[in-house]
């Protein structure tokens, strides 16, 4: 028998714009959606610590050298 391809089809309107998106399961897949949404929000997350973190040093410096 053969297996059968199972997808979803959602359909929404945002901003007059209609967007169709379709899904299915990949037999091959190595992670989870849920693993790979969580790994690629840390790995945001991170990033925008260390714009953040480097932004806060410019900061400090310029505030002490421009007097």
């Amino acid at each position: 028998m053969e297996a059968q391809n199972q997808s979803r089809t959602f359909e929404t309107d945002i901003g007059g714009t209609v967007y169709v998106v379709e899904s299915c399961v990949s037999e091959s897949a190595k992670e989870s959606a849920y693993t790979k949404l969580k790994r690629l929000i840390t790995a945001n997350a991170k990033h925008l610590e260390k714009i953040s973190d480097s932004s806060n040093k410019d900061t400090e410096i310029d505030s002490t050298t421009s007097k």
